[in-house]
């Protein structure tokens, strides 16, 4: 593979190939040798892929990938500076992102136009103000940031303006606000103030309030994995009488689901996700250990599959919905954790022994690609962790970028058109920026179910 290095505009352009086709594999060696270039926060915007990226000259910086040729887009911090962007989010039309630059730390910016620009230095020099948890709310971005005054607290941006939305936690103290989703005309969040703990909160626009004091006191019930469904928002809580259960918000009060661990023992909740109008999670039973459940706004908790039967776990986990399917990882007791299935119509199945026996293979990272396949990574004992796609009946590992048991190990998938691109390591070129063009692909192994 040749590498090819431009100079135009001050921005560098790397091929992957000569004569700019496009073909499955490594896109470029971006730091020659073993040295890594870690690409990730891998996103799509305006027909491009924009990614965090090592090139050793200029750092960790912002580039861009048209399905043909990376680019370096920003040099935020200068030279061999990492300003490490991340945390990308599109915001009227902008692609907005946090990222380190001397003296103003980490603070959030914005692509405007060809070149990057700093929105609002929120935390002063030297202090960065690390914002995060970007949720767009009523045509306002809303997140959480430190001014190093008022501690870590809701901010907003309007596009124009960036302004404390409120001091939950007055004074120094932070109420770090975390998880938030939009239910109707509310955004609600969990965030912590003195004699309360961590609660959870919402906000109309105007005010933004304590929603409901699950477990009174200083310690709080820590409100966490927020998701909606329909009218409601469900979310993991403590008390010290029900342990960490099932709750649910409707805009005005809270109520637990179900104490599916009985007791002051928790079934923990995890993992929560929306699908055609249920919600999917694991928990723990006494009967039937961590296994996959589903509720109806309204009603109560049911179990889906006790997949490894009694009170021994499948261990359920990675849900992830495709049109009217949910694949997900399990282990059944027999073959170790391993590919599975649930829908409607078929409920619950394996898909795939990849790992063929019990050692399982452990898949993860998936994406979807054209509402057909879903790519991931899985391990195999004789070509480790590789790139891998089902749709449902069969399922193929397609690359075996790192010979041998080690595997390539690729992560960070973001779809472009007909590629489906990743970092992974190879054994000689350290973790760098790869692309798998669909259609060209031949299976190496293939199960079917």
């Amino acid at each position: 593979m040749k590498r090819i290095v431009l100079f135009a505009l001050g921005l560098t352009v790397l091929a992957g190939c000569a004569g700019d086709v496009p073909t499955t594999g490594l896109v470029a060696d971006m730091i020659p040798g073993p040295d890594a270039a870690n690409p990730n926060s891998i996103v799509e915007f305006h027909g491009k892929l924009y990614l965090q990226l090592n090139d050793n000259l200029y750092g960790s910086e912002i580039w861009s990938y048209d399905g043909r040729r990376l680019i370096r887009e920003s040099d935020i911090e200068p030279e061999k500076g990492n300003s490490g962007p991340t945390r990308f989010f599109v915001y009227q039309d902008k692609l907005h992102f946090t990222a380190l630059k001397e003296p103003y730390g980490r603070e959030l910016f914005v692509m405007d136009g060809s070149r990057e620009r700093l929105v609002k230095d929120i935390g002063g020099d030297p202090g960065s103000s690390r914002p995060g948890y970007f949720t767009e709310f009523q045509g306002i971005v809303y997140f959480s940031a430190n001014d190093q005054t008022t501690g870590f607290e809701l901010w907003q941006l309007d596009g124009s303006e960036v302004v404390q939305t409120s001091d939950i936690n007055a004074g120094s103290g932070s109420s770090n606000p975390s998880g938030l989703v939009v239910s109707g005309n509310l955004l609600v969040f969990s965030a912590g103030r003195s004699g309360l703990g961590t609660e959870l909160f919402s906000f109309d626009g105007i005010t933004v309030s304590l929603a409901s004091e699950i477990n009174p006191g200083p310690s709080g019930s820590r409100p966490s994995e927020l998701t909606v469904v329909g009218n409601l928002v469900y979310f993991s809580a403590y008390t010290p009488d029900s342990g960490i259960e099932l709750w649910s918000f409707d805009g005005t009060s809270a109520t637990m689901v179900a104490d599916l661990h009985p007791g002051s023992d928790s079934s923990s909740p995890r993992a929560l996700i929306a699908h055609e109008g249920r919600l999917y999670f694991a928990a723990n039973a006494p009967e039937t250990g961590v296994e996959m459940y589903s509720v109806s706004p309204g009603e109560a908790p049911v179990l889906v599959s006790d997949i490894n039967p009694g009170e021994e776990s499948s261990n359920a986990q990675a849900f992830f919905p495709v049109r009217d399917r949910i694949f997900f990882a399990a282990d059944d007791g027999e073959h170790g954790l391993e590919l599975w299935d649930w829908t409607e119509a078929d409920g619950v199945g394996l898909v795939a022994d990849i790992g063929e026996g019990s050692e399982g293979s452990d898949p993860h990272a998936m994406i979807v690609f054209n509402d057909e396949w879903t790519y991931f990574t899985a391990r195999t004992a004789l070509y480790g962790f590789e790139l891998w796609r089902t749709n449902g009946t069969t399922t193929e590992m397609l690359l075996d970028i790192w010979p041998g048991s080690n595997g390539g190990t690729p992560n960070d998938y973001a779809v472009l058109n007909d590629q489906v691109c990743f970092s992974a390591a190879d054994g000689v070129h350290g973790r760098e920026f790869w692309c798998a063009i669909h259609p060209d692909l031949t299976p190496i192994l293939s199960r079917t179910r």
